[in-house]
């Protein structure tokens, strides 16, 4: 998962994820919301992965918030935030917790009115579809870095690039066809490895600085140990 999770956590999840999905949509049709894409914004905007993360801290208790990683390094993990909470959710269903369902799904319908579901609508289908199309962009955004590409191979005519991106502890590289193909190849590569959906709009950066310095003082404690 990103967080240590066992492998049937996946399994877990997708249950999850029905009974999460249905729940919403009974809120839904008893809120008396209707039409079709006014149905289908509402829920795509409470059980995103965006927006479970952003509220994990809320929707979690303690003794699991403690386990996971810090706010900033999840921003980065939506979808495994996501994937989390679905296995909760699955884990309460199977222990009978109807009612904290039901609750929860009011709960991410409220908070998603006020914030995901605006963004969303407000943003509009061509800027997202932008966004969509400029995942270095996004990258950059969140506080990653790409490039530069370099040739790595290939015909005078029909060149190879290959480029990396990096975020935070992650790092891929991926190759193109030109030096701005191969970056936005690796930016998109990396971004769709942290379950970041590039459309979306960002809700956090990541502190780079913060965690290149807890890494060097790591790094620095363990040669004072070994040495």
């Amino acid at each position: 998962m990103g967080f240590g999770g066992e492998r049937h956590v996946t399994t877990a999840a997708w249950h999850g994820d029905k009974v999460l999905g249905a729940a919403v949509a009974r809120e839904l049709q008893a809120q008396c919301v209707g039409g079709q894409d006014e149905l289908t914004r509402r829920f795509c905007a409470a059980v995103s992965n965006e927006h479970m993360a952003a509220h994990l801290d809320q929707l979690l208790p303690l003794t699991l918030l403690t386990l996971l990683p810090p706010a900033e390094e999840r921003a980065a993990q939506v979808h495994d935030c996501g994937t989390l909470l679905e296995a909760c959710v699955e884990r309460v269903h199977h222990s009978g917790g109807a009612d904290a369902i039901e609750e929860l799904a009011r709960y991410l319908l409220a908070t998603a009115t006020d914030t995901d579901a605006d963004a969303s609508e407000g943003e509009g289908g061509e800027a997202r579809a932008r966004r969509e199309a400029n995942p270095k962009g996004r990258l950059l955004e969140l506080g990653g870095s790409v490039g530069p590409a370099e040739q790595v191979g290939g015909a005078s005519h029909s060149p190879l690039f290959r480029a990396a991106a990096s975020l935070g502890e992650r790092r891929l590289a991926a190759e193109g066809g030109s030096k701005k193909a191969a970056e936005k190849a690796a930016a998109a590569a990396l971004l769709a490895s942290a379950g970041v959906n590039a459309a979306v709009l960002p809700t956090q950066r990541l502190d780079l600085a913060r965690t290149a310095s807890e890494a060097d003082g790591s790094r620095a404690s363990e040669a004072a140990s070994a040495g």
